[in-house]
């Protein structure tokens, strides 16, 4: 199938994202919300992009009233569907909600259409059982801002058709986006590997092997990541980070439990960088820092970098996705320096299992080897 027009569900951030690299690629757009406010904040931070598009040099006077000729905004869901060939869901993260958005568009959208979730972290196969066409629902999940981040996790159901791989893949590649597969498995590859070394930064703390400080610089300094974890979670917020780790504990269990210091936090309100407190005070110009633990800089980013490359075995260990895959996944989505697959053939695959199952016999079976590396 030829997608032609596409309607974008929800205005927000990743909304309008979508939106925006959907026109500026060809396709027929409409996006929607609930209320003509909301719909208006999208189409008007569409046009701001756009302006700076121009006054940066990164698209013509012509090129921009194509691209704004190709979007439009409604409130009518029903309407906005009833011609489209394909519906990109992303409002916020509630399965309940998600559920009942889809069973409403699927009684509008023309057999043909494929619907698509936007989803981080929710089983896909729960969010299909919504429609009365599994095989035409997959889930194309994006990174923010959608318009800078090249890559397109494609999450596949259980019942999701040959034919809808291959246009959702074909929508990702004309959008602009590298596109990579994996099964519905709790927080697909991305999240997945993300949020082990979240949490193991946070129980290093916890633990006092050493402080947020030493931690965040270990991995820009030595380990070559735009940001620590600590600084990375507090740009992303500390709430998103906390609900993505929740899925996950829910999902898979006790191994991704969210630690109780970022429980405290998001409880307390303080959420990052939008809060202007997180794991760092932004308000305070006069901040100190933690005393230092002296720990090792070399042993810190190996620490963390362990618990990713053992998260990865597993993801090929369950058949979710490919070597390839979760290699480019990491770092177009999560922008780290290199692969986990990488990361093991740097290491070599004995420090692995030797690092990993000195963990093992430390901390528990949540470190425990994975069957790819016994």
């Amino acid at each position: 199938m030829d997608v032609k027009k596409i309607a974008v569900i929800g205005s927000g951030l990743m909304g309008s994202g979508i939106a925006y690299v959907s026109a500026w690629n060809g396709f027929e757009v409409t996006m929607v919300d609930i209320n003509q406010d909301l719909v208006d904040k999208g189409m008007e931070r569409l046009r701001t992009d756009v302006m700076t598009g121009i006054d940066k040099g990164k698209m013509s006077i012509t090129q921009a009233e194509g691209l704004m000729s190709r979007l439009s905004g409604s409130v009518d869901a029903e309407a906005a569907v009833k011609d489209a060939d394909l519906v990109i869901e992303a409002i916020f993260e509630n399965m309940e909600v998600k559920k009942e958005v889809f069973a409403k568009i699927d009684s509008a959208a023309p057999a043909h259409c494929i619907l698509a979730t936007n989803t981080s972290s929710l089983s896909i196969d729960e969010l299909a059982s919504a429609t009365s066409r599994p095989d035409k629902f997959i889930g194309m999940h994006y990174f923010s801002p959608v318009p800078a981040m090249k890559l397109l996790e494609i999450v596949l159901g259980d019942k999701t058709s040959a034919d809808t791989i291959n246009v959702a893949k074909a929508v990702g590649e004309k959008q602009g986006k590298k596109t990579v597969l994996a099964k519905n498995s709790p927080g697909f590859i991305v999240n997945r590997l993300l949020m082990p070394v979240m949490r193991e930064a946070i129980l290093m703390l916890e633990r006092g092997d050493a402080t947020k400080e030493e931690i965040d610089t270990a991995m820009v300094s030595v380990g070559k990541a735009p940001a620590g974890p600590f600084s990375l979670a507090d740009f992303v917020g500390l709430d998103i980070t906390f609900n993505a780790m929740s899925t996950l504990y829910r999902e898979i269990g006790d191994c991704f439990k969210p630690p109780e210091t970022l429980a405290k936090l998001v409880e307390s309100g303080a959420i990052g960088m939008k809060s202007k407190k997180g794991f760092y005070d932004y308000a305070a110009d006069d901040a100190e820092p933690e005393e230092p633990k002296g720990a090792d800089s070399e042993w810190i980013v190996e620490r963390l970098n362990m618990p990713a490359i053992r998260e990865a075995m597993i993801l090929i260990d369950d058949e979710i996705a490919n070597k390839e895959d979760i290699n480019m996944a990491m770092k177009l989505g999560a922008s780290w320096p290199m692969g986990p697959f990488e990361m093991a053939d740097r290491y070599g695959l004995d420090r692995c299992r030797e690092f990993i199952g000195k963990l093992e016999s430390e901390l528990g079976e949540c470190y425990s080897v994975p069957k790819s590396l016994k």
